[in-house]
């Protein structure tokens, strides 16, 4: 049987990534509270890093904010364009996030949603990303990141399963296993394995992803935004909370950069 990627499927995607109902609303009120929090100016202009199909990046721009994002995922991009017509302030680049470069500068604000900036495992990618993201804002921009609380990483030997779970599509069904795959202690990371069968009609797809994770915490951010010269961390919430302290935080925290 033929392997594909979950991004191959992207109107599955939001199912399979445990989104609760209202999150993304949350999520993108949250970001806008930061803004009117931290910004230096009214954010007009956003940029949406590994957008996906860029839910987000649709609410902003039906709230009038004109909205750029990017992805390197090809599928993905189809699915923002039909999901977003008639928003004319909302456009998408395929690029990859490691280094890329935009037609236009000059972005009031960026962010990177989904807990997904751990991805950069190496330390030149994470530098590099940092480095264009500030390229393309203005001096004093904002640049927003979610990820995820980590904690209790076992130094597992071999492949270990997870987690089961199956979700529901309309008339798809998906069985998903997530697994744990180890790198080598002194990496810092590891890699999250997903499988889905995806039971269309007639037919079963299967998918595998193998995504890399970097151990992250906010003073390991503090030092990647010192290090890349262009930023520094001036604010850190935890649960779409102004009030939470870091020592409650129970699923993901927020990191505010500031262009330098």
């Amino acid at each position: 049987m033929k392997e594909h990627s979950i991004y191959d499927f992207p109107e599955l995607l939001h199912a399979i990534q445990i989104e609760e109902p209202g999150e993304i609303e949350q999520e993108t009120e949250f970001l806008r509270r930061v803004w009117r929090r931290h910004s230096m100016r009214p954010v007009r202009r956003a940029l949406e890093i590994a957008c996906g199909s860029s839910p987000h990046g649709q609410i902003l721009a039906a709230q009038g904010i004109e909205v750029v994002g990017i992805d390197r995922s090809a599928a993905m991009m189809r699915q923002a364009r039909r999901e977003s017509p008639g928003l004319d302030n909302l456009t998408f680049y395929r690029r990859r996030i490691e280094q890329f470069t935009l037609p236009r500068g000059g972005f009031d604000a960026a962010f990177f949603m989904s807990e997904t900036l751990p991805v950069l495992v190496a330390n030149a990618d994470l530098i590099s990303h940092l480095r264009c993201v500030a390229e393309a804002l203005r001096p004093g921009g904002l640049y927003c990141v979610d990820i995820d609380r980590h904690d209790r990483i076992e130094a597992d030997r071999k492949r270990r399963l997870w987690r089961r779970r199956k979700v529901r599509q309309g008339p798809v069904s998906v069985s998903i296993r997530e697994f744990m795959r180890p790198m080598a202690w002194h990496e810092g990371a590891w890699i999250y394995e997903l499988e889905c069968s995806i039971r269309l009609a007639g037919r079963t797809v299967r998918t595998r992803d193998l995504i890399p994770v970097r151990y992250t915490l906010p003073k390991l951010l503090d030092l990647a935004a010192a290090a890349s010269g262009v930023f520094e961390l001036i604010a850190v919430y935890s649960d779409l909370s102004f009030d939470t302290p870091l020592e409650q935080c129970d699923r993901r925290w927020w990191g505010v950069l500031r262009r330098t």
